[in-house]
């Protein structure tokens, strides 16, 4: 103990002697700062290197700021864009004029019922011309054929400029006459009405049923509305003929005769 207090004396009083000794033996140094730290813990200069290069690649360069401040502006709106924007708004008086002129463009309750009564008056020339021509060829009392009343009738309306449609209909179910058959069904066009238009010299009780059978199985076919059911006749073959008129009436279908026209 003695000894290595007197080494130790000498030792400070002459430090090249240490300094002598390390140099000359190096390893002592590192034998002492493995007890103090384990080399496995100690960073390296590939270890500090490494760092550096993945700190660089994960933070933003300059260059990338300046990308992504592009980015954002391209995608951000300007005080243009917005003042722009504003300008593309309708304002409370555009809507105001919009308003204005679809009421201008659309119908009023007056125009539907001046186009009514239009339709009507129209229907008044044909009564009248109908009347003539029933006195013309008899049918008053009878027309000889079917078809010569019906194409008179059809004529009677192509001029009073109603667009006749005639539709020939094959019904493979049996819905209008209960058995597989062509139903004939004409339709007329005026002022975007659809009106069927049923053309019998003589209008029988049974025929009612039947008519309206026809209306549902052309409204089902072509996928379209009838707004009215009209049916000429020239009279009506029934014992109480005032009857077949109000049944008729009651589901819709308006009947013209000649006795009706004053």
């Amino acid at each position: 103990m003695v000894e290595a207090e007197e080494i130790k004396k000498v030792l400070l009083e002459n430090p090249s002697i240490l300094v002598d000794v390390l140099t000359a033996k190096p390893e002592i140094i590192y034998e002492a700062l493995a007890k103090l730290t384990p080399w496995q813990n100690l960073a390296t200069k590939s270890d500090l290197e490494n760092f550096r290069r993945d700190l660089e690649g994960r933070m933003a360069t300059k260059e990338d700021l300046e990308n992504l401040r592009r980015e954002m502006e391209s995608k951000m709106a300007t005080k243009e864009d917005l003042e722009n924007l504003r300008k593309e708004m309708a304002t409370k008086e555009d809507l105001e004029k919009v308003r204005k002129d679809v009421e201008s463009r659309m119908a009023t309750k007056e125009d539907l019922v001046k186009v009514r009564e239009d339709f009507e008056a129209e229907l008044k020339k044909i009564e009248k011309k109908f009347e003539t021509f029933v006195n013309g060829i008899g049918a008053r009392w009878g027309v000889k054929t079917e078809e010569v009343f019906r194409k008179g009738v059809l004529e009677l309306l192509g001029d009073a400029g109603f667009i006749v449609k005639k539709e020939l209909l094959y019904d493979s179910s049996g819905f209008v006459y209960d058995e597989p058959s062509d139903v004939e069904i004409d339709v007329v066009i005026k002022d975007g009405k659809a009106i069927m238009v049923e053309i019998t010299s003589g209008l029988k009780r049974s025929d009612i049923n039947i008519i309206l059978k026809k209306k549902e199985f052309y409204e089902k076919v072509k996928n379209t509305k009838i707004d009215e059911i009209l049916v000429i006749t020239s009279i009506i073959d029934d014992k109480y003929p005032d009857r077949i008129i109000a049944r008729a009436q009651s589901l819709g279908i308006r009947v013209i005769t000649p006795g009706d026209i004053d």
